[in-house]
């Protein structure tokens, strides 16, 4: 029998630990201990703009990667294997989708802090937000591993 509260405890812990990654990221960039404050504030205004649209793109396509991607993936790849495979790529697959959502949230508190514009902050908080759908119950496990 396979444990979904363990599996979705596995995957709230990486869910944790990737948030306290962010959080230090924050508190490091708040203290000046990264200097990263009004780095990019010397570029002109063309290639800011490549910057922030370019930041948008990123953003948009990481999150619908790590929802549609994921549920692709939850249909095609881990639904063709059984047993134990299954749950360890139903695992390694969930925890990619946070990292990859971190990643993107990490990319937007480094863009906050460099250009000294929200938009980086609003791009890092939207990844935040799409990665809260990324954590799924015992019961989400069971239906998501199709048991």
């Amino acid at each position: 029998m396979i444990d979904c509260k363990k599996i979705s405890r596995d995957i709230r812990v990486v869910y944790a630990v990737l948030s306290v990654i962010i959080l230090v990221l924050v508190v490091l960039c708040e203290c000046n201990v990264v200097p990263i404050e009004g780095m990019l504030l010397g570029i002109d205004p063309g290639t800011m703009y490549v910057l922030e649209v370019g930041m948008l793109f990123s953003v948009g396509l990481g999150i619908l990667a790590a929802l549609k991607g994921f549920n692709w993936c939850l249909l095609h790849k881990v639904h063709g294997v059984e047993g134990e495979r299954r749950v360890r790529l139903y695992v390694i697959l969930s925890n990619a989708r946070n990292c990859l959502l971190g990643v993107l949230a990490a990319m937007g508190i480094v863009c906050y802090y460099g250009a000294l514009e929200n938009w980086g902050l609003y791009y890092a908080l939207a990844a935040l937000a799409a990665s809260l759908f990324c954590l799924p119950s015992s019961e989400g496990v069971k239906i998501e591993l199709g048991m």
